[in-house]
């Protein structure tokens, strides 16, 4: 695989993590706001997140699981097992 195909798809994965986590925040019924200032991001950062317009460490990622009481597993699968 070429890095434009790497490349490719790690978007791909961090635009799918977003869109689930900015599904379950709309679910859950939270702003961006809130959810951003308990794990001290400012509210663009926080946003970039859901676009999938930045990384996302494996450590804001358990941040944001915790936030909505689940494990990163949880979070990671939680598109399967909900929304299909």
């Amino acid at each position: 695989m070429d890095n434009t195909n790497k490349t490719d798809m790690k978007e791909e994965n961090l635009e799918t993590i977003g869109r689930r986590i900015r599904k379950l925040r709309h679910l859950r019924g939270y702003k961006q706001e809130i959810i951003a200032r308990e794990i001290g991001l400012s509210q663009t950062a926080y946003s970039k997140i859901e676009t999938g317009d930045t990384n996302l460490t494996i450590g804001r990622a358990s941040e944001i699981a915790k936030f909505f009481g689940m494990s990163l597993t949880e979070l990671l699968s939680w598109e399967e097992n909900v929304l299909k």
